[in-house]
């Protein structure tokens, strides 16, 4: 007899699944036919779990922001300025090479246009992922290994390296390890960031 997964378990298997579809077809294309379809259950079974498309996709953003915590939560673990944003630079890149949509995501107009409990949820995932970089940053000025810069602008500089990056491993058809860049990166933020 199969045990019945857990509503939890079934939202993340929800979860990567509308992962995948962003990755294939934009976030315009998420639907709880195709979600039920690719989960192998029938559509009425998805209402189990959430009311509507929006209902879905406002959860989705808002396991995105848990992921972004999750990122900020490891990079506690460095011991320096310079090893949390190193830390940031990995576990950000392995989370986008995972599931392929935080770009897709961003930059969709489905998040910007109508609902707008979806423009909420990822305003608050991303305002609070640059608030813990600019904390990191400031903290790092605080101990004396970061330049006096505005630590919120450099957040935004920083998050920028990490979109600009994964920009370009997209339209490089991901051909190369996002991961790969992080010593480069990290190269470069020594000369304009860290004392």
């Amino acid at each position: 007899m199969r045990k019945r997964k857990s509503i939890e378990e079934r939202k993340e298997e929800v979860f990567m699944i509308i992962s995948q579809i962003i990755a294939e077809k934009g976030l315009s294309e998420v639907s709880t036919v195709e979600v039920a379809k690719r989960l192998g259950v029938s559509q009425p079974a998805i209402y189990k779990y959430f009311k509507n498309k929006d209902e879905m996709i406002v959860y989705f953003l808002e396991h995105l922001k848990d992921q972004l915590e999750e990122v900020l939560k490891k990079a506690s673990r460095g011991k320096t300025t310079r090893e949390k944003l190193k830390l940031i630079y990995k576990e950000h890149f392995k989370l986008i090479e995972k599931t392929r949509i935080l770009p897709r995501v961003i930059f969709s107009d489905v998040v910007y246009l109508g609902n707008p409990d979806k423009k909420k949820a990822l305003k608050e995932a991303i305002l609070g992922y640059k608030k813990g970089i600019t904390e990191i940053i400031k903290e790092g000025i605080e101990k004396g290994e970061v330049v006096d810069i505005d630590p919120e602008i450099g957040a935004r500089f920083f998050i920028g390296t990490i979109i600009a990056s994964t920009l370009t491993w997209m339209l490089n058809d991901m051909k190369f390890k996002l991961s790969g860049e992080v010593d480069r990166l990290m190269e470069n933020l020594d000369k304009m960031l860290f004392k």
